[in-house]
């Protein structure tokens, strides 16, 4: 491997063509053995202004991540919910595995045998468990919003489903399933809301037309507002994922 001004490149017998590796720290090239350095500076030159807005990408998401997300989860770690942080207690237990609950609180019950474990390990089985809550809450907050708001509209979905969507907050298919994306449950719950209220009109309004905001306008006045909020505040948590 040598160094190449801003890249390193690193020759591979495997590699039929160059491709170009970024991360938030460095940039590397992997190029077929016998390709001509010439031609991998020049490739890379080609390639200066998606490196760039990838790499811009990549340090985004790690900063949204850890702004979402603690480094560790330990005693006292502030964690999101519902547009709010809560410092989080740990509680060793008889249960079988992590459990989360939340009463104006975050409380983590963790199995005794846990204690063994050092500090890094716990930290991650705590974050998986974490996640796996909160999308078992997006869901129960999804399908209060649909029960209420459904029987208004007379608009009723074939299924509801919470997914992770890198690109979308919500979607209705063709057949009303409507899929939401899990990350709402960080937002303030007016959003969430706003988001179903949205996905459900699409039963009756294939289209972003004056009818279909008219529809949403009759049970979400506020909607503008909280379009707002996802414009602004949307794509750190779409970056987290």
């Amino acid at each position: 491997m040598s160094e190449q001004e801003n890249f390193t490149i690193r020759r591979s017998r495997r590699a039929k063509r160059a491709r170009i590796v970024v991360t938030a720290e460095k940039v590397e090239l992997v190029a077929p053995v016998m390709m001509p350095e010439k031609l991998l500076r020049q490739f890379v030159a080609n390639k200066q202004q998606w490196i760039s807005e990838t790499q811009k990408k990549i340090r985004k998401k790690t900063s949204a991540s850890k702004l979402l997300f603690p480094k560790l989860y330990a005693q006292g770690s502030r964690l999101l919910y519902l547009d709010k942080y809560y410092a989080l207690t740990l509680k060793f237990t008889a249960h079988k595995q992590i459990e989360f609950k939340f009463n104006q609180a975050l409380l983590a019950n963790i199995p005794k045998d846990f204690q063994q474990y050092d500090a890094k390990s716990l930290s991650d089985l705590l974050h998986a468990a974490y996640i796996d809550w909160l999308k078992q809450q997006a869901l129960q907050k999804v399908m209060a919003a649909v029960d209420i708001y459904s029987p208004l509209y007379q608009l009723h979905a074939k299924s509801i489903r919470v997914r992770a969507q890198k690109s979308r907050w919500g979607s209705c298919g063709v057949h009303n399933d409507i899929y939401m994306n899990w990350l709402l449950i960080l937002a303030p719950i007016e959003v969430l809301d706003y988001v179903v209220i949205h996905e459900i009109c699409h039963i009756a309004q294939r289209n972003h037309s004056a009818k279909f905001w008219d529809l949403v306008a009759l049970h979400c006045p506020s909607y503008k507002k909280h379009r707002l909020w996802l414009k602004q505040h949307g794509t750190n948590l779409i970056l987290s994922l």
